[in-house]
């Protein structure tokens, strides 16, 4: 047999689909109208899901794809919504590098990185457990200190935390 028969395919062809933007091949299903999330750190696609769909949401999920910028990716596409402020603050908080697109009759008429806002009001809570907003009934406000490890403080007891050791609201 050769080394192109279908036992054994060429070595040098990859095994995931293109993921360029002119690349025809799409490795998760477009939609009419809604939201994409796209650029997802892979390990975070499952949690982004959870905390952006409804149980009445059609959500279409892609984990692990190629992408050169972050060697490998998740998209997030939740038909028929799209996103407000308040949620798009909570998606800053766990995939900060990641990008939304506005989907209307299956055109992007928006897109934009997700804004990192100077402050989380109420969105996560403080991860001292000593704090005032963990005993009593205060909205949490939480200063981003550093985007690059996303960072934040509290403004109440002024400890600092990394982000992955919040808890959201």
């Amino acid at each position: 047999m050769t080394g192109n028969s279908p036992i054994n395919p060429p070595v040098n062809q990859p095994n995931d689909p293109p993921t360029t933007s002119n690349s025809r091949v799409r490795q998760v299903e477009a939609i009419v109208n809604g939201t994409v999330i796209d650029h997802i750190p892979g390990h975070m696609t499952l949690k982004v899901a959870n905390m952006l769909a409804s149980e009445h949401d059609q959500v279409s999920i892609g984990m692990n794809l190629r992408s050169s910028r972050l060697g490998r990716k998740g998209v997030v596409k939740i038909s028929g919504r799209e996103l407000d402020q308040r949620t798009l603050s909570r998606l800053a908080l766990v995939a900060p590098s990641a990008s939304v697109s506005i989907i209307r009759d299956t055109h992007v008429v928006q897109k934009f990185t997700v804004a990192m806002p100077p402050f989380f009001e109420d969105i996560a809570r403080c991860a001292n457990p000593n704090c005032v907003t963990n005993h009593e009934k205060w909205a949490t406000r939480l200063e981003v200190i550093r985007t690059d490890h996303l960072e934040v403080r509290c403004v109440y007891c002024e400890r600092s935390f990394p982000a992955s050791e919040l808890v959201l609201i």
